[in-house]
């Protein structure tokens, strides 16, 4: 099962929803990582845009759940919309409300992104037996994202794996680490090693796993550069 939700349209088209959130991460006293909220909406709105696009979806809505206070609206607005501008989704709307009456000790959002994929062209239950798998990026959580930043799989690089010929599909790794989505990518997968660490958190999808044809392995490694770290499996 992918981290996101397939809702018909139409005999050929699929809805998918995407979501992500963050508790605890921002500018209030009592929240455990102090950023900017800007930041800290920049990050979730990367991860569902992220999980929603590795569909094959094209978004068109962003729902924001504020829940941190009235100040904060404009800009967690302002965050998403640079960030949909530097995914080339300028057309994307944003709408969403805020928890007015109701102070919170702690900075908390959630986002949710809206999507639309021709069924043909959904990239799911794509990868073959021999498929060759890799992660791109390195697992990061908390404030090692804020330390390690250039270790992180960019939007950018998310956006040219999309367009790469011969990779089968890309999931963004989260919370639950990229050996659960190797697992609900090939559920016949043996033992996997890597040179990073396949059961930690990957945070706000700091990495994606990604399975790929042999023979585009060259350029995956030129685009990706040292955020490439191929995956081998025993039995």
């Amino acid at each position: 099962m992918r981290d996101y939700q397939k809702i018909e349209l139409s005999p050929e088209e699929w809805l998918i929803a995407a979501a992500d959130n963050a508790g605890g991460i921002g500018e209030k006293p009592h929240d455990l990582i102090k950023v900017p909220i800007s930041i800290t909406a920049s990050y979730t709105l990367r991860t569902a845009l992220m999980e929603c696009m590795s569909s094959g979806a094209r978004p068109f809505s962003v729902i924001l759940h504020n829940l941190t206070d009235e100040l904060s609206w404009d800009p967690i607005v302002s965050a998403c919309t640079s960030l949909l501008k530097e995914a080339g989704l300028e057309e994307v709307t944003i709408t969403g409300s805020t928890e007015s009456n109701m102070q919170l000790l702690q900075s908390a959002i959630g986002i949710a992104v809206l999507g639309r994929v021709q069924k043909r062209s959904i990239r799911e239950d794509r990868t073959p037996a021999d498929a060759s798998y890799a992660v791109i990026g390195d697992p990061l959580v908390g404030a090692e994202v804020l330390g390690r930043p250039e270790r992180m799989v960019s939007l950018s690089l998310f956006l040219q794996l999309l367009e790469l010929k011969g990779i089968y599909e890309i999931v963004p790794a989260g919370s639950r680490g990229i050996a659960h989505e190797l697992h609900t990518m090939n559920r016949n997968a043996g033992i996997a090693d890597c040179t990073v660490d396949i059961t930690k958190s990957a945070g706000p999808a700091s990495c994606l796993l990604i399975s790929y044809d042999k023979a585009a392995e060259t350029e995956l490694r030129k685009i990706s550069e040292s955020l490439f770290h191929p995956v081998t499996f025993t039995e």
